[in-house]
């Protein structure tokens, strides 16, 4: 490799990692786990955020995937949020009229989907942000005498 080569990667290849890791686009990298109070993991569903950031709305949202892990993104998957505070809900996979004739229930008990009633919220910080989330499964129904 002659030396302009090696100048070359020097100066380029930590640009290539900046603006890959979506730090050039002022979002930053949000990642984390949603469990229930046992440990074990919400499978399916969305982490989605709210905030305003100088005085403008941002959203974010990313897929549960089913070992409960998700990752933020605000125009891409993964692509990150900008700092600030968000609201936080956390979507529960929709059930299919079939599902609910079957008396299946979301995963999620159901104040975790309104911002107003989650108690849920984050700070992304101009840094690698770790965001793990429990939540309860919801109460169950009263048996019809």
């Amino acid at each position: 490799m002659s030396l302009r080569e090696t100048c070359r990667l020097r100066v380029l290849g930590p640009l290539v990692l900046l603006f890959a890791a979506g730090c050039g686009s002022g979002r930053y990298p949000v990642s984390g786990l949603v469990t229930y109070e046992d440990g074990t993991p919400v499978e399916a569903g969305t982490v989605i955020g709210e905030a305003a950031v100088d005085g403008k709305p941002a959203g974010v949202q990313g897929n549960i995937e089913k070992d409960g892990t998700f990752t933020w993104g605000a125009d891409r998957p993964g692509d990150g949020a900008l700092p600030g505070t968000y609201k936080v809900v956390v979507m529960p996979r929709a059930l299919g009229d079939s599902e609910l004739a079957e008396g299946k229930r979301p995963a999620v008990d159901g104040k975790y989907t309104k911002f107003e009633t989650s108690g849920l919220s984050f700070e992304v910080k101009p840094q690698k942000n770790e965001f793990n989330i429990t939540v309860s499964r919801p109460k169950s129904k009263p048996k019809e005498k």
